[in-house]
């Protein structure tokens, strides 16, 4: 495999070659991808802490930043449950035949 890089062109060789810096770059890249990631996760779960909490009757007041988000999280899970229900009744419906 060396031979064969060796055995090309100096500008194939240049495009081909990977600088640190370069490098560097795409590592970084990678782990602010997973940092994002790991903060829409813990979000994800702050809030759905602070809706159970709320729906348990023993919250605190929520910050008018988090309404919106919070919003958004009961629809999913509004919608996750709904989605569930429909498989369960089609399943049920399916065995009656």
């Amino acid at each position: 495999m060396l031979s064969n890089f060796k055995e090309m062109p100096a500008i194939e060789q240049r495009n081909r070659t990977v600088t640190q810096e370069s490098l560097v770059r795409k590592m970084i890249a990678k782990v602010e991808e997973q940092l994002m990631r790991l903060r829409e996760k813990n979000r994800r779960k702050e809030l759905t802490q602070v809706m159970y909490q709320n729906l348990g009757g023993n919250g605190n007041t929520v910050k008018k930043e988090d309404l919106n988000d919070l919003s958004w999280l009961i629809d999913q899970n509004l919608n996750a449950i709904d989605n569930r229900l429909h498989m369960r009744i089609e399943s049920f419906v399916l065995q009656e035949k």
